[in-house]
């Protein structure tokens, strides 16, 4: 049985012969220098890095494992959902390289300019910084449309033959891109009290917005499973704004999806204690990356007891900090198998949130566990 069938059978709650292995590690991969450590001698990278793997494609470590890989972008080429702007929009984005390796990124339209800086992956300075920025993004927004692929679905489809099905993360939800894309935290939150008007009228448009995307192109899309790639934490999202700006929300594209016949399952990470009331309740098929302790502020068993009876699935949920040497080894095999007894069947292993500095020596430790258990 490949890994594309056992991922719909967990969902379907219908059996598999092993738990499926499914860790991301293409962050581990990428700063470790794992492709290049064979041939140069980077010592600082190497004590992550088994000799066994040195050198080695990601997908050959992932067969050496015996796992499945999730996001098929993390291995394979294939955008299929493409954001791009509208013929005529006149936007025009001019990049510009720091002296720190950063990334200024300036976006010009005919309703001004906005720009953010990226360091590395990670957005250090939001592009919304004056209440008229609003509007700048709205246009942008406005002109920003999806197209999916079946050519790119394809090619994708054929490269995971062996590792599982494509999956991809999109926008988030209106509140949440807020936070994270456009605003940041601290002038969302002094914002909708200072703004409240300005802001309940932007999140409005932003929704109306990507209802339009569900509707011709996510629900339309050959996935077969999708991921709010939303990376809720209580503290960003405490119950009061969670339910004012997220639960309807998720609900209304939820339906769309499964109304699509499609799987969508929602990234949840940080600290979520506060939100484990909700979790039995919303619709989702699954949640990621819910990480217990020591990395996250949940037990495994509090987990398991919000979810209930509700056959929600559960992705990731092994904490990364348990890969870093602060733990012993012999704490990464307590706690793996506890997961599996408390959680399996309704479970696809994976790392919380992603394997960075991680020592790469334990993966094979876990997927020997994974590969003695019995589901």
């Amino acid at each position: 049985m490949k890994f594309a069938e056992k991922i719909i059978r967990v969902f379907e709650h219908k059996p598999i012969d092993k738990v499926i292995f499914q860790p991301r590690i293409r962050y581990w991969y990428k700063s470790n220098k794992v492709r290049t450590l064979k041939f140069r001698n980077y010592q600082k990278y190497a004590q992550w890095v088994p000799e066994e793997y040195r050198g080695k494609k990601i997908t050959e470590i992932y067969n050496e494992l015996n796992a499945s890989i999730r996001y098929h972008l993390e291995a394979f080429p294939y955008l299929v959902l493409l954001p791009r702007f509208k013929l005529g929009s006149r936007i025009f984005v001019l990049p510009r390289r720091l002296k720190n390796g950063s990334w200024h990124l300036k976006y010009m339209t005919p309703k001004g300019s906005v720009s953010e800086i990226h360091h590395e992956g990670r957005l250090l300075e939001h592009s919304v910084k004056n209440i008229e920025d609003l509007e700048i993004i709205k246009y942008i927004v406005e002109h920003t449309v999806y197209k999916c692929s079946q050519i790119l679905y394809n090619l994708a489809e054929k490269a995971m033959d062996k590792y599982g099905l494509p999956c991809e993360y999109y926008f988030r939800s209106p509140y949440m891109r807020c936070v994270l894309n456009f605003l940041g935290f601290e002038r969302t939150i002094i914002w909708l009290r200072k703004y409240p008007r300005e802001m309940e009228d932007f999140m409005q448009f932003l929704e109306e917005w990507d209802e339009k995307q569900y509707d011709t192109v996510i629900a339309k899309s050959p996935f077969k499973w999708l991921n709010f790639g939303e990376n809720i934490d209580h503290n960003l999202s405490p119950p009061p704004y969670f339910e004012k700006y997220l639960l309807e929300y998720y609900e209304n594209r939820v339906r769309k999806l499964h109304n699509a016949n499609k799987i969508a399952f929602i990234h949840i990470d940080g600290s979520c204690k506060n939100l484990l009331p909700y979790l039995s309740e919303m619709s989702f098929d699954g949640y990621e990356a819910l990480t217990p302790k020591p990395q996250g502020d949940v037990t495994v068993e509090e987990i398991r007891k919000s979810i209930g009876d509700t056959g929600k699935i559960l992705l990731d949920v092994l904490p990364a900090t348990l890969f870093m040497p602060q733990f012993s080894e012999e704490r990464l095999i307590k706690e793996t198998n506890t997961i599996l007894e408390e959680l399996a069947p309704n479970l696809i292993l994976g790392i919380s949130d992603e394997l960075c500095r991680g020592d790469g020596r334990r993966l094979k430790i876990v997927a020997n566990i994974v590969e003695k258990f019995e589901n």
